[in-house]
């Protein structure tokens, strides 16, 4: 995943992405992701813009019911490449990269916004039930004898 900035097209063209990275968010996240799209590529007179959404695939761990599954979400990405490296850009939301010449190389800034798009609490589906918080059995798989109570007592002294 490089960007050759000798080699770029002047104006806009695209380029495919396709391989792996490590994401190294800890237990229960993917370790490596399989990350794939095509990014818009701006050749302006000392930057380059590139932009689009990429689609991340790895496995994930159900935060309902701890179970293994194929996350897919998609990644946005915004980066932009200085040419000018004695520049007084401004910081702003899109990742900025200075380098005069030669192979930009695309690795961490994807990973970076792979991380920025992981979801928050990753579910297998949207109709998981989870675990029992009583006895932990796994709701999908099969159903438990405890009593689910819709009484609460930390209402109590509210008045009715």
């Amino acid at each position: 995943m490089e960007l050759d900035l000798d080699r770029q097209e002047h104006g806009r063209s695209e380029i495919d992405i396709d391989g792996t990275l490590a994401l190294d968010l800890g237990e229960g996240t993917p370790e490596t992701i399989a990350l794939n799209g095509q990014l818009v590529v701006q050749n302006l007179e000392s930057r380059f813009l590139l932009n689009g959404t990429l689609r991340a695939v790895g496995r994930a761990q159900c935060w309902r019911c701890l179970g293994d599954f194929e996350l897919q979400w998609e990644v946005p990405v915004e980066i932009m490449v200085l040419r000018n490296v004695d520049t007084d850009e401004q910081e702003s939301e899109t990742l900025l990269i200075l380098q005069r010449r030669g192979v930009v190389e695309l690795h961490e800034s994807l990973r970076e916004c792979a991380v920025l798009a992981y979801p928050q609490s990753p579910v297998c589906s949207s109709g998981c039930q989870g675990l029992c918080a009583t006895c932990g059995v796994d709701l999908n798989r099969e159903s438990c004898a405890c009593r689910q109570e819709d009484y609460d007592p930390r209402w109590e002294g509210l008045p009715g």
